[in-house]
């Protein structure tokens, strides 16, 4: 187990609240305030917790609701001194005070980020360690544009299942454009995690968007029933009524970074879900228009002060093709991939795969997705895919 180093208190300021009558079952993590400038997920967790508890309704296992960046939340800001959603790489955490024996400050806990991310590691794993059955991790965030609410996720098929119960549009691929997600350290140690865009940061109806899918998140992670709760077929009718006119399944193909210097400015206007095509102006920089590279959908615009995503785009994926991905990776044909000709196992980095693309022109990248592979990096011809960590509770794989 690991110890608390965190500061005297911090604990208590983290806890939303807990939830469970002492009887076997999934734990749900709802995690809000990750940004300190999006508090609606906490508030629709409050909800929940008040509604569970006046009601007494029966549940299996145990709902547990953390703040992540509290002192980002304090000051109403989405970070201090980084941003607390990137900064989540393995190789990172294991240098934090928290894993080490004698849990001496050092230089690792110089930012306010940083001391963040040693009391919600603190929290999360006593809640990991606490839990008899699978745990599930629903991070809820807004966003500085208008548009539906929608769930984005690492595509395992655990994970797939869980965000499907939510019933909102489902977003892939995010992963493979943005680094140190607190969701993907969760899913690395082998939980089943899913986050939420609910809505516009300062829209009311974020929280009630947060709150119909947290109760969605109770049903798809099998603690309580639908009969015990009505709010679970008002969430339902809620969310499929705001996601009826929108792709239900959109995979991110591109996303613009911006960096201090660059002076961003969005073009106003644009909404999650909005249709853009290829040549369209969409914002301006320092070098002039910036222009769509690509027929698609135009997701989390920026306009807010702080933030290095200027905008996704997003091409709509067949659910069809889900399901054939569902069917191939049951067969496990993830295992035999590298026989294919210009692919071959990644001599130092298990469950990576090297593929030579002048002599594999016709693997496109969306057959490893079928296969449960994530693109890590591309260096000329050559192309480096991993495979996402498969999800091992309950002897489930991805």
């Amino acid at each position: 187990m690991i110890r608390d180093n965190s500061p005297e208190g911090a604990t208590d300021q983290r806890l939303i609240g807990t939830y469970d009558q002492g009887c076997q079952g999934p734990t749900l993590v709802c995690l809000g305030g990750v940004h300190g400038n999006e508090p609606a997920g906490i508030h629709a967790a409050k909800r929940v917790f008040e509604t569970l508890t006046k009601r007494r309704i029966p549940i299996r296992g145990r709902m547990v609701g953390l703040i992540g960046n509290v002192e980002a939340l304090r000051q109403g800001v989405r970070h201090v001194d980084v941003d607390f959603n990137r900064i989540w790489m393995s190789e990172r955490i294991s240098k934090l005070d928290i894993f080490k024996p004698n849990g001496h400050t050092s230089g690792a806990t110089a930012s306010v980020e940083d001391r963040e991310q040693m009391g919600l590691l603190s929290s999360l794993h006593r809640v990991f360690d606490e839990a008899d059955d699978e745990v599930f991790v629903l991070d809820m965030h807004t966003m500085s544009a208008d548009g539906a609410p929608f769930a984005l996720f690492g595509d395992t098929l655990p994970n797939r299942r869980f965000a499907s119960g939510l019933h909102a549009p489902l977003i892939l691929g995010l992963e493979e454009h943005i680094d140190g997600v607190v969701l993907d350290y969760v899913n690395s140690l082998g939980h089943v995690t899913v986050g939420i865009e609910g809505g516009r940061h300062e829209d009311p109806r974020s929280i009630d968007y947060i709150e119909a899918v947290i109760w969605l998140a109770l049903v798809s992670a099998g603690m309580i029933r639908e009969a015990d709760a009505p709010e679970v077929a008002q969430a339902r009718a809620a969310m499929t009524a705001i996601s009826r006119d929108l792709p239900p399944v959109v995979e991110v193909c591109y996303r613009h970074p911006i960096e201090d210097g660059d002076a961003f400015q969005m073009t106003p206007g644009y909404r999650n879900f909005q249709a853009v095509r290829k040549g369209e102006v969409l914002a301006h920089d320092k070098n002039g228009p910036v222009r769509c590279p690509e027929d698609g959908y135009i997701l989390l615009p920026f306009y807010q002060g702080l933030g290095n995503d200027g905008f996704f785009i997003g091409r709509e994926v067949k659910v069809g093709w889900l399901k054939v991905s569902s069917v191939l990776r049951r067969m496990r044909l993830d295992a035999v991939v590298h026989w294919l000709p210009g692919v071959r196992r990644h001599p130092t980095l298990k469950d990576n795969l090297i593929v030579n693309r002048s002599r594999a022109k016709w693997y496109a990248l969306e057959i490893f997705h079928l296969l449960g592979f994530r693109k890590r990096r591309v260096e000329g011809d050559t192309l480096v895919v991993g495979r996402r960590k498969p999800n091992l509770a309950n002897g489930r794989r991805s």
